[in-house]
């Protein structure tokens, strides 16, 4: 009988140090390679898309609503804060994905109530398909380099 191989997964999205959102969740039949592969690099930034793709949205919403105040004062509702958002994936403990952006080219509002939970079954998902995706199933070389 096959062992399942199971691991403790954290997803973490951040704005500077302030977590804005963490789930802990299981991955199934982990693949110790997957981390490595361009597959789970491309599932990354997928999620990444979502994520800017949503505070886009919430953004043009907004700045629709205040057009007028917009209007009277291009720098309404931004402040000099150098704010990053950082999106984190870790493996019992262990980082096993990381980037950031700039926050600054959301409006105060949008970036201090950020709220992708109707994102969130999509990204924890596509995280744990592609961790416990099989060798064959996996991009592991690129360039003719070997990463896993």
């Amino acid at each position: 009988m096959e062992e399942r191989k199971e691991k403790n997964f954290e997803f973490t999205l951040k704005l500077n140090d302030h977590i804005v959102v963490q789930r802990l969740f299981n991955v199934f039949g982990y693949n110790e390679k997957a981390p490595n592969s361009m597959d789970f690099k491309y599932v990354i930034d997928d999620n990444l898309n979502i994520i800017t793709h949503s505070l886009k949205n919430k953004t043009m919403d907004f700045m629709t609503l205040n057009q007028a105040k917009y209007d009277a004062d291009p720098s309404f509702d931004q402040n000099h804060n150098n704010d990053v958002f950082k999106l984190i994936v870790k493996a019992n403990g262990k980082q096993i994905a990381y980037r950031e952006f700039n926050g600054n080219i959301y409006p105060s509002t949008v970036r201090y109530s950020v709220d992708i939970r109707e994102h969130i079954y999509k990204i924890i998902t596509s995280i744990q398909k592609t961790l416990s995706s099989k060798n064959d199933a996996l991009e592991l070389t690129y360039l003719n380099h070997k990463l896993a």
